[in-house]
């Protein structure tokens, strides 16, 4: 009988495990720890999760994994100026080793325990952990005395500053509800340090003694209020709060932006696009968004439903957008299995408003890629594999697009990617366009961080389009860059606890061209000058479109302008003056070839 009675037992307790496990959520194991780098976090009490193995008290936890980026201490603890007012009593533990195996390093409730004091609370926590570059460690706050949510910071430095840069509505200088977060660079001299403001509220990490942090590169047409915010770290452990930086808009700007961004069309099958949407002026707009496939590819669907599907063209007339608001919307398509391999594929995107607005460059975009029986999962891809040594001085844009796929057999939890950014990058200029998932982002000097926290991605198997997620981000390099040096870049990408699927290398090199001010966005076909009044030029580079026909379309899809071309020097001028200001896509139809490119109008 007694051995009848544990068996019973232990049946028990596996059962009431198998159903705490079951209602775990991101954070509450080991497996699913969010994945930290030196910052300010959000504890959400603990009040759900496990608090781990013998290494001091609790029965909930919220857990974190820090890789350690260096040899050396890191300082852990809720004794934090964003906690004032709280009346909370955190209990912290942190553990090393692997989730199979962990070993306690260590525990502390209040920090008097560790020699330290907290002016805010004498319940804070803090600990000082040894740690070895490339080891990962296990961060619990555990609900041993309290379980109210509260921030805790992770330092690898000698003192923090925290603040807000976010949209100044009112023109008042101080953040008030309903100001919308700003993520931008910033820059923390000395030391030439850039730092990205990607959560709310940012927090930056530095050595000691004084700093200035600026913003080099605002929100366009904004200004900076206060222009800078300086600092002093006087001595170890020093926080520093109300670092805040409000953007305050030009009156009368009206101005929106679209982007394009996916996959390359896989033959037979279905895949996605993404649009991505802004309001970036400073007054309301009321946009019209186009897509216009090519014809090799079918609608299917899209997250926003269609105003209307007229042939390859997809129209969504979008509701009032305030300024700094976006949107995005995922459209499916079909390739035709006819299709023939690595046959080039053109989309491309245009924005419409019913007010004037002052920069129709930013209002199109468009994905030139190629038909595909297969892909590689993981991938990066460029938009420019040349540019031009003037393309450097005027620090022309370059877009990066990392898209991931979970060909794994289980759900990927969290997914974390990796870019060491060139050092010819100019950091200032990075700018995140969008991404398929929600997720967080830290930028240090040459490092990117992308978190996506429980995405919860299915497998391939399961779900082919719902395993894929993607992100698209761009920036300009340094002036200083000369004829023939590259810009080399790679990402790791990170599914849970697997090694690091390593992508393709990117480059882009900087070489000398023919020809001036052309646009070259397919096919070797060139439209200049782009924008222009619409006296333009066109050069092709395949003799096969000699005898062609040229057909101009309007961001409504409709074909403005047509004409043959019969020439034997690959060029031709021509006057498209009568168009209205706009973008439009030059297509150009020969002999068993086709090229293609956009050109803007703006008078």
């Amino acid at each position: 009988m007694r051995q009848q009675y544990v068996l019973r037992s232990f049946f028990s307790l596996f059962l009431i495990a198998l159903l705490a496990s079951a209602s775990m959520a991101q954070g509450d194991t080991c497996t699913t720890a969010l994945q930290v780098v030196s910052g300010v976090y959000n504890a959400d009490g603990p009040m759900t999760g496990y608090a781990g193995p013998s290494c001091g008290g609790g029965t909930n936890g919220d857990w974190y994994r820090y890789t350690a980026t260096f040899s050396g201490t890191i300082k852990i603890t809720s004794c934090h100026p964003l906690n004032n007012g709280l009346s909370f009593d955190t209990y912290l533990k942190v553990f090393s080793g692997n989730c199979d195996a962990l070993v306690c390093i260590g525990n502390n409730d209040d920090m008097g325990q560790a020699g330290q004091s907290c002016p805010n609370n004498a319940f804070a926590s803090y600990l000082q952990v040894n740690v070895t570059a490339g080891q990962d460690y296990y961060i619990v706050w555990t609900n041993t005395f309290s379980s109210i949510p509260f921030y805790w910071e992770l330092s690898e430095c000698a003192g923090t500053a925290t603040g807000a840069t976010y949209f100044d509505n009112n023109n008042n200088g101080a953040r008030e509800p309903g100001e919308a977060h700003v993520p931008v660079v910033m820059l923390v001299q000395p030391g030439d340090h850039y730092v990205y403001s990607g959560s709310d509220p940012y927090s930056l990490c530095t050595d000691m003694g004084s700093h200035t942090i600026t913003v080099p590169t605002p929100p366009l047409y904004h200004t900076t209020v206060p222009a800078s915010q300086s600092f002093t770290i006087a001595a170890l452990g020093d926080q520093i709060t109300g670092m805040d930086f409000g953007f305050q808009g030009i009156p009368g700007i009206y101005d929106g932006a679209v982007s394009l961004w996916g996959w390359n069309p896989w033959i037979g099958n279905n895949t996605t696009l993404h649009i991505g949407y802004s309001n970036i002026g400073t007054e309301d707009i009321t946009p019209t968004i186009a897509l216009t496939l090519d014809p090799v590819l079918s609608y299917v669907s899209a997250t926003t439903t269609a105003t209307s599907v007229n042939g390859q063209t997809i129209i969504w007339a979008l509701p009032v957008m305030t300024p700094g608001t976006s949107g995005s919307i995922t459209v499916t398509v079909y390739t035709d299995p006819a299709t023939t391999p690595n046959q080039s594929v053109l989309d491309y995107v245009v924005l419409t408003t019913t007010e004037n607005d002052i920069n129709m460059v930013n209002n199109t975009d468009d994905v030139h890629g190629h038909a595909s029986t297969s892909f590689d999962p993981n991938d990066k891809a460029v938009s420019e594999e040349f540019i031009t040594p003037q393309d450097v001085v005027d620090q022309k844009k370059l877009e990066f697009t990392v898209r991931f796929q979970n060909t794994g057999n289980a759900p990927a939890v969290n997914i974390v990617i990796k870019d060491s950014l060139d050092a010819d990058w100019d950091l200032s200029t990075f700018e995140m366009i969008g991404a398929t998932h929600p997720y967080t982002l830290t930028v240090s000097n040459e490092v990117a961080i992308w978190t996506f926290a429980n995405i919860m991605l299915p497998t391939e198997d399961s779900d082919a389009l719902g395993s894929q997620g993607s992100f698209h981000y761009r920036m300009a390099p340094k002036t200083s860059l000369m004829l023939g040096e590259q810009l080399i870049n790679r990402a790791d990408i990170y599914f849970d606890y697997n090694e690091p699927v390593l992508t393709n290398i990117t480059v882009s090199t900087v070489a000398l061209t023919t020809g001036l001010a052309e646009t070259t966005l397919g096919n070797g076909l060139f439209v200049a000058p782009s924008p222009g009044s619409g006296l333009i030029n066109v050069r092709w580079a395949d003799v096969r479109l000699n005898n062609a026909r040229l057909n101009v379309i309007d961001a409504m899809g409709r074909v403005v302008y047509s004409s043959s071309l019969n020439s034997v020097n690959n060029t031709k001028s021509m006057d498209l003056s009568f168009l209205s200001e706009g973008s439009y896509v030059a297509r150009l139809i020969g002999d068993r070839a086709e090229g293609w490119t956009r050109f803007v109008i703006d008078r």
